[in-house]
């Protein structure tokens, strides 16, 4: 039986941004060390790529099998709630994590992460664009992966640090798992959630030129919108989004293992790539979200994707030192703008009642597929080698920009 009434947040929430924000830093510290502590892990369990491989697929596979009935459930019921359940998931996951003493074990706790993770990102995106009106989503969801991103910068920098401090990478897990338990509940304390029916939940938040640019729109006022009318809107657009997300996503879980094989970086430096990658999307974030309100979204999206094969391109050519270091920041900003560029377009096109379930559907194909591929990647870097791979993965970013270009009109 369907909802009568939808949980919206309540106009005493202050501050919501920075509440989120922290939740949005707390989640990737929990969930974030697994990446930069891979080099170390393949010499701890003598693991070559694909294996490695199996790892971050673990938790991408997981993270996005989750998605869709999290967002469903969600819909339904409460998104803060959804939220605080899954951060508590999150930090005891990551405490068990660091208990295994067997690569199989391992697997069984980063897919149980994943899971509780896949709680996080739809819920907090429909949230956030629910409080707030058209005009200011753009900014608003952008401001919000600033979170995410400064938890990237800095959570590769203390995983290593702690074991090297410590001298176990056990540690690591332990202690960075503790922030998710720690937000939830501030999360939980700090923001209100109010019932109000169904028509005032949907009723328009701000001027219907929000979002202006080539998709001038406001919230739908009829839940009724069809599924075809959905994907008519956004359909192709989001499709290629997916498409570069599924590659971004692959090549990024080898970029430590690239710099230790490519560049000879030791093992317990070369994890500090993830904080310069994702780190950058504290510019590229804000940015995007913040042009998109200006020029539109479809047109800010058509310009990250045109940029994205390039910016790997220049990864895998450039020599290391100040020009790797600057490909990297440059690959980061626009690989990162794009996370609420998508999440404002489905906002803006999307009903409240079917909001979340659409974002949950959309990070469902992109990571699900993206955590198929990695280990298949891994694979082909283990026969052919990481240069030709990136390469070529970096060309084929190409071919779906120029077809993107192509078929613009259309999106």
């Amino acid at each position: 039986m369907k909802a009568n009434w939808y949980y919206i947040p309540c106009v005493r929430n202050k501050h919501l941004i920075l509440q989120f924000n922290i939740a949005h830093f707390s989640h990737h510290i929990s969930t974030g060390a697994l990446i930069p502590l891979l080099p170390i892990l393949r010499q701890a369990f003598s693991l070559n790529y694909f294996q490695a491989g199996i790892l971050a697929s673990a938790f991408s596979i997981s993270l996005g099998f989750g998605q869709i009935p999290m967002a469903m459930l969600a819909d339904r019921f409460s998104r803060r709630l959804i939220i605080v359940l899954g951060m508590t998931g999150i930090a005891l996951s990551g405490i068990s994590l660091s208990l295994t003493t067997t690569f199989w074990q391992m697997v069984a706790c980063i897919v149980a992460m994943g899971l509780f993770g896949s709680t996080y990102h739809a819920s907090a995106s429909s949230f956030i664009s629910q409080a707030l009106p058209p005009a200011q989503r753009g900014r608003a969801l952008g401001y919000h992966v600033i979170g995410g991103s400064a938890a990237f910068l800095f959570t590769p920098v203390a995983a290593l640090w702690l074991t090297t401090v410590l001298r176990s990478w056990r540690s690591s897990f332990f202690i960075l798992a503790l922030p998710a338990l720690v937000s939830g509940l501030l999360l939980w304390l700090g923001t209100e959630e109010i019932k109000r029916d169904k028509e005032k939940a949907q009723s328009t938040t701000g001027n219907p030129k929000a979002g202006t640019g080539d998709e001038a729109t406001a919230d739908k006022t009829d839940d009724g919108t069809s599924w075809s009318g959905i994907l008519r809107a956004i359909g192709l657009l989001a499709s290629v989004a997916m498409m570069m997300q599924l590659a971004v996503s692959s090549i990024n879980s080898y970029l430590p293992l690239c710099m230790v094989d490519q560049h000879n970086v030791p093992p317990e430096w070369a994890g500090l790539v993830t904080a310069i990658v994702a780190g950058a999307g504290i510019i590229g974030a804000p940015l995007g979200g913040a042009l998109s309100d200006r020029l539109g979204r479809k047109r800010v999206i058509l310009a990250a994707i045109l940029l994205s094969g390039p910016m790997l391109l220049a990864i895998t050519k450039a020599p290391y030192g100040i020009p790797l270091l600057l490909a990297l920041i440059s690959y980061g900003t626009v690989m990162v703008a794009r996370l609420p560029l998508a999440e404002s377009l489905i906002a803006d096109h999307v009903p409240v009642g079917r909001r979340t379930t659409v974002l949950g559907i959309y990070l469902f194909v992109g990571q699900e597929t993206g955590g198929l591929v990695t280990p298949v990647i891994g694979w082909l870097i283990d026969t052919y080698g990481s240069d030709a791979v990136l390469t070529s993965v970096g060309a084929g970013l190409c071919v779906i920009a120029g077809l993107a270009w192509l078929l613009r009109k259309y999106m």
